[in-house]
């Protein structure tokens, strides 16, 4: 049988532009902002937080917003680095530069790079403000000091319930789906495990799947606009 399966709720309303990501506190927004308005900025980012708080969103959209989808974007994952990185990593930092743009690098999940951080530590020092670097993290500790240190650190929060609410309503609404403040804040209050006191994106993605689910209807689409000829 065909599989004709969509995309959830949560999922088509995955952030576009910069404008559309939500941020936990406003000095990592502005601040992260910064390489969006001054596309000329160069520098090592890392994106410290927890699973599913929307890191390699933030680094996807910063890119886009800079160069669009251009090959002077380079995005993989730490434990994928081999043999043929560094050479694929020149690669497109010459290939921007010959087209006068910046490039951008995104690294998600550098800790997993392990021995090979010492080859990016000299990778960046060998390009040092020439291209912009963005790599994600979930555990920082376990990221090479000098990496570190050669780099800007911005922490990217999960969400306290009520600050979950307006960022959940957003979706919900497009799909007709009323649920009161009140009780979108005791859902999320009940879905914190232990000591939680941050719900990460991904959970409430989850939440906003499941309301839509058992009460939505999807949205409708626009009407065709008819025009006189």
């Amino acid at each position: 049988m065909k599989n004709t399966q969509t995309s959830s709720a949560w999922e088509q309303h995955t952030p576009q532009s910069f404008a559309d990501l939500v941020f936990a506190d406003d000095y990592t927004q502005q601040d992260l902002y910064d390489y969006v308005q001054y596309p000329q900025l160069c520098g090592n980012i890392i994106l410290e937080g927890g699973y599913g708080s929307g890191k390699s969103t933030i680094a996807a959209v910063i890119a886009k917003e800079r160069l669009g989808n251009t090959a002077s974007v380079y995005e993989f994952n730490g434990e994928a680095w081999d043999e043929d990185t560094l050479t694929t990593l020149r690669g497109t930092f010459n290939l921007a530069r010959s087209c006068d743009e910046i490039p951008v690098l995104i690294i998600n999940e550098v800790d997993r790079l392990k021995e090979n951080q010492y080859k990016l530590r000299d990778f960046l020092d060998e390009h040092t403000q020439r291209l912009l670097v963005i790599m994600t993290t979930n555990l920082q500790g376990n990221i090479d000091g000098s990496i570190v240190d050669r780099s800007d650190v911005f922490r990217v929060r999960g969400f306290e319930p009520k600050a979950a609410v307006p960022i959940a309503q957003r979706v919900l609404q497009r799909f007709h789906v009323a649920v009161t403040d009140s009780d979108l804040e005791a859902i999320f209050g009940r879905s914190l495990v232990g000591d939680e006191t941050e719900l990460s994106l991904r959970k409430i993605g989850r939440t906003v799947d499941k309301l839509v689910l058992q009460l939505g209807t999807a949205p409708k689409p626009p009407k065709p606009t008819l025009k006189v000829v």
